[in-house]
């Protein structure tokens, strides 16, 4: 049973709602776990704020009454054009070869993104993305980016550089619309779940940031090109010929 229908004429309102209310609980449960819990306790502590990325967008669904709409069926599962296309933005880190890894490490980190993955986009293309699809479409990707990239502000809240916090909001802001589009045109939150986890597995291993000069710099702003492009590219298909493939 769900306790409340947010109201779809008005829906910017309510995906606000939606992110600050994660980017709030984040916050709460480390600055007060970290105040609270002993120096090697804080790893159980980001593993509380870890977890209630996946708890609160699962609340929410449930609240809001929410499941049908958040295109988790495997039969929705449709290897599109642009979501083939956006592994271009995995593969631009992997020339410079990738760093080793115990099999250990690597299921550590296999199992940390794909459950990081899974919890940021249940939240932004599920929850946040059906609350937005009575938007025209290019606001509906440009507003959801900008939703996905300020979350990472929270670096700064948390005593890093502001600057550095930041760019980073612009270059996921940047990504997170990329996400929104594979969702929009595929109709498959695993695509945007599988997406992530890959770009950021091959962002951790990959050697580019030894590479000599501005190499690395490059690299990633050639992501972001690549991200832009594909997000117009769905936007400009949506105006000529509005897409069937909008999962609700």
């Amino acid at each position: 049973m769900h306790t409340a229908t947010p109201n779809t004429e008005n829906p910017v309102p309510f995906a606000i709602a939606c992110a600050v209310g994660q980017f709030l609980l984040t916050i709460l449960i480390l600055k007060f776990g970290f105040s609270l819990a002993p120096p090697e306790a804080h790893g159980k502590v980001k593993l509380v704020a870890f977890a209630s990325t996946i708890i609160y967008p699962l609340v929410l669904a449930q609240s809001f009454g929410m499941w049908q709409r958040l295109a988790l069926g495997l039969d929705r599962i449709r290897l599109e054009p642009v979501f083939l296309a956006s592994l271009s933005t995995a593969v631009l880190f992997l020339p410079w070869g990738l760093r080793s890894a115990g099999a250990g490490q690597l299921f550590s980190d296999f199992s940390i993104q794909l459950f990081n993955a899974f919890g940021e986009e249940l939240l932004f293309r599920g929850v946040i993305f059906a609350l937005l699809l009575s938007l025209p479409v290019w606001r509906a990707i440009v507003l959801n980016g900008l939703l996905f990239g300020a979350m990472h502000l929270i670096h700064g809240f948390m005593g890093a550089d502001w600057r550095t916090a930041a760019g980073q909001m612009l270059v996921t802001s940047v990504c997170g619309m990329m996400f929104t589009a594979v969702r929009y045109r595929s109709g498959s939150l695993w695509l945007c779940v599988l997406l992530h986890m890959v770009l950021n597995l091959c962002m951790m291993y990959s050697k580019v940031q030894d590479a000599a000069g501005s190499t690395a710099f490059i690299v990633e702003r050639a992501a972001n090109l690549i991200e832009l492009a594909l997000a117009a590219w769905v936007v400009l298909a949506a105006r000529r010929a509005p897409a069937t493939r909008v999962a609700a």
